[in-house]
């Protein structure tokens, strides 16, 4: 190769690769690229609606916007689709009229509500979408029913007798006598009106959990933890029949109101139904992963309720012998439900609150107020026992020595304190394990931590 060609391919080589003419040849088709997209763009008719954010965007936006602003957009006609509150259009058959509603003032002073065509206390439609500056947010309090007045329980009697916690306690079908058990092994009868201890019956070899007395038979029926359930005589005062089959401790005892049969729940997760003469188990309903805290027996279908530690509460079909519904709202362990004197609705308490279910079907009715608990501090509070009277009051016992009273209609407490534990006792044996309505209602009895049995009245008005 000679050397002139040789300097002529090092100078086009330079030409092709000098960093400033490959820069300058970038640029230049760039510009060039530039331009003829945007000849496209102003040459193309776009439609109207890629002209605008998107809708979530557009909201987005407008949250920063104050109300002259959005104001001041509607005059210029930038939102002629929409009124001038910025709510959806109405259809022709929910257009309001003046004649059909009424305007109330709102028990929380927020503002007015709008009340009318069978919504009373709730929000229509259009205000969903409202600006609450504009049209004032509707207290939910409007529309839940009114609590009707309740007197004031108080604490008249305490008994003492027991040498070990009150773990459960049954009234008799004629409201004159009660019996209680204990961890010390021994159910007591006590007298209703007097108070009086009238017999002690000994028999279990490990603390008593569960007590039913029969209103067909002169029968009780008694739980323990030593696996066994025990069918005592009245009249006599000495067991008459056993029944084995758990597999551990007994906790839940309770007794068919039309049939000869008992329901026990164990510690072994199952459900037992028992024949009362034969002592044999009917069925075993199994189904619950922990266990068996509370079962209750209806007439009707559901005919049995049990909820367990493993947050569920669950009806059994009598007839199959399985599960109909397993309810599964709770979170936490289910300690303790009790139904209203009508058996048509039940509560079950929990750790994460109280819950209100309509029977057969179990539907689920509603949130019950919850006692003020501090849980980042004191923990859950574990609600250990809650029982009704005929009077829409519910009573609830809880495992720190707190206690309220609810309206059962409304869900709200009217009545609320704390447990204070006998002289001699410790600050942690404050708790509430066991109660039950007499069955008149005007009476309550509660079983203790501390070993005492604690009798409460509602307070007669103008004393």
């Amino acid at each position: 190769m000679s050397l002139n060609s040789y300097n002529r391919i090092n100078s086009l080589k330079e030409q092709v690769f000098d960093k400033d003419v490959y820069n300058l040849r970038n640029s230049l088709a760039n510009e060039r690229g530039d331009r003829i997209y945007e000849t496209a763009i102003t040459r193309t008719n776009l439609n109207a609606r890629y002209q605008q954010l998107p809708i979530f965007l557009q909201k987005k936006l407008n949250k920063h916007k104050n109300i002259l602003e959005v104001l001041r957009e509607k005059e210029a006609g930038k939102k002629c689709n929409e009124d001038d509150l910025d709510l959806p259009s109405l259809n022709n058959n929910t257009t309001a009229s003046p004649t059909n509603a009424m305007v109330i003032k709102s028990p929380s002073g927020t503002g007015l509500q709008t009340l009318g065509y069978g919504f009373i206390g709730r929000r229509k439609s259009e205000d969903l979408f409202a600006n609450e500056l504009i049209v004032p947010k509707v207290s939910e309090d409007a529309s839940r029913p009114l609590m009707k007045t309740h007197p004031t329980w108080k604490l008249f009697r305490v008994l003492v007798g027991h040498t070990g916690q009150v773990t459960a306690l049954e009234f008799d079908p004629n409201n004159e006598y009660f019996a209680t058990g204990s961890s010390d092994r021994t159910i007591k009868i006590w007298n209703l009106a007097s108070g009086q201890l009238m017999h002690t019956l000994t028999g279990h070899i490990m603390g008593v959990r569960g007590i039913a007395i029969s209103d067909r038979h002169p029968y009780m029926f008694s739980c323990s933890e030593d696996k066994t359930v025990k069918c005592w005589d009245l009249e006599k005062n000495k067991v008459i029949r056993d029944y084995h089959g758990h597999l551990s401790s007994v906790y839940t005892i309770d007794i068919h109101p039309t049939l000869d049969l008992i329901v026990t729940g164990s510690r072994d997760s199952s459900v037992k139904v028992w024949d009362i003469r034969t002592r044999l188990p009917v069925y075993t309903l199994t189904g619950h992963k922990n266990t068996v805290n509370k079962v209750c027996c209806r007439a009707t279908d559901p005919q049995i309720i049990s909820c367990s530690m493993d947050s569920t509460v669950k009806t059994w079909d009598l007839i199959a012998g399985k599960c109909s519904k397993t309810l599964t709202y709770h979170s936490k362990s289910v300690r303790t439900f009790c139904c209203n004197s009508d058996q048509d609705e039940f509560v079950s308490g929990s750790a994460d609150g109280l819950k209100k279910f309509k029977l057969p079907n179990c539907d689920y009715l509603q949130n019950m107020e919850l006692l003020k608990h501090d849980q980042f501090t004191e923990g859950n509070l574990l609600l250990n026992t809650n029982c009704s009277n005929s009077d829409g009051e519910m009573f609830v016992g809880c495992d720190n020595g707190q206690y309220g009273f609810w309206d059962w209609d409304t869900g709200r407490i009217f009545q609320n304190g704390i447990n204070e534990p006998i002289a001699g006792s410790m600050d942690s044996e404050r708790g509430i394990l066991c109660s039950s309505f007499d069955k008149s209602g005007i009476r309550l009895v509660t079983g203790n931590v501390d070993k005492t049995i604690r009798m409460w009245k509602p307070e007669v008005q103008g004393n």
